[in-house]
């Protein structure tokens, strides 16, 4: 049996619906987030051969649904979670909207290795990078069957952003460019991107599920 990975991002959070947090790690989900976790755990086909959530709260109520229904599935804390960039805004409760001058700001400066307050889990891009290949690396020891990975939308598109590097589709430390591609693209609340052993770049986020039908999400467009 070959191996399948879900990469899932989690359902909505109070930040996405426009609510202020303090801190990245413990944002939780609407009643909308929770409601798409059930609708994530009911199109799981078969039992997964492993369970990965990042070690942030959203992640992991997003999990729960289908380590509910899969018990005897190993659970693991991967290090998926959030590309968190702002650590100067730690503790301070802003809503997405009032941090989007500093995210400007950050991504118009376009240094790779910078490090706002690494003391409170900020990363550079270029961390959120070795993120994601690490990522590549461990899915490759992961069992065979289907791996269902619990993360967040801009550390999904770092992990299609390496997989094109290495095809020399992209410019691996590229800000703008990234930056570019994960707008353009972005994923879902509650989706479900399919990445196969062989796939060179991530394929179209599934959302078919979410209406509440039950069994596995058919390819976007499709």
């Amino acid at each position: 049996m070959g191996r399948l990975v879900w990469l899932v991002r989690h359902g909505e959070s109070t930040a996405n619906a426009g609510q202020p947090g303090a801190d990245p790690d413990g944002i939780g989900l609407t009643d909308l987030g929770l409601r798409q976790a059930d609708f994530v755990a009911d199109a799981v086909p078969r039992d997964p051969s492993l369970i990965v959530v990042s070690g942030f709260l959203r992640s992991q109520l997003t999990a729960e649904p289908t380590t509910r229904r899969f018990p005897t599935t190993p659970q693991e804390i991967w290090e998926v979670h959030e590309f968190t960039y702002l650590g100067s805004l730690h503790g301070k409760p802003m809503s997405d909207r009032d941090r989007a001058p500093y995210a400007s700001s950050y991504w118009l400066t376009a240094n790779p290795y910078h490090v706002d307050r690494p003391e409170v889990g900020s990363e550079s891009f270029a961390g959120l990078l070795d993120r994601a290949d690490r990522l590549l690396a461990r899915l490759r020891l992961a069992p065979p069957g289907l791996v269902v990975v619990f993360s967040h939308g801009m550390f999904i598109r770092a992990v299609d952003w390496c997989l094109r590097s290495r095809a020399g589709r992209v410019q691996r430390l590229d800000m703008g460019g990234y930056r570019e591609h994960q707008q353009r693209n972005p994923v879902p609340n509650g989706s479900v991107i399919e990445l196969h052993e062989d796939d060179k770049e991530l394929r179209q986020p599934t959302t078919s599920h979410l209406t509440g039908r039950s069994g596995s999400p058919s390819r976007a467009g499709s």
